[in-house]
């Protein structure tokens, strides 16, 4: 099982939410949507955190997009599935993840109050939601 999810976040561009398993079944909707998001030029964030498996063949599409794209594509949140799958692959050194919420884990703050991420952060540091 599956899902791929595309939303946009407003002016901070869009994010492609991937959850589940990712093999040559998948492969194709995967390329497909990774490039049709690509295509809009906008900031582009892709969450791994729900990823529990992916075979060759999307690590390195994911790898490929990643430093094809590297001025508006970020690989996000890698769950530990995802940073075996890199290392399995001798990848780690292509890909630079970041670690941001998405907005479907992110609870919803007061104006001014500050996430445990950002207040471990320096301020310039800081990840803003």
């Amino acid at each position: 099982m599956y899902g791929i999810e595309v939303r946009e976040r407003g002016e901070e561009g869009m994010v492609v939410e991937l959850e589940g398993e990712f093999d040559q079944h998948n492969l194709a909707e995967m390329q497909e949507t990774l490039s049709n998001v690509v295509s809009l030029r906008r900031p582009i964030s892709v969450d791994l955190s729900r990823v529990t498996f992916l075979d060759v063949g999307a690590t390195r599409e994911l790898t490929i997009c990643s430093r094809l794209y590297a001025h508006h594509l970020t690989l996000c949140n890698p769950s530990w599935q995802v940073r075996k799958s890199v290392a399995a692959c001798g990848f780690e050194e292509w890909i630079d993840f970041s670690c941001r919420h998405s907005r479907r884990d992110r609870p919803e703050r007061e104006a001014g109050e500050t996430s445990p991420d950002e207040e471990a952060l320096p301020a310039s540091k800081a990840i803003k939601p």
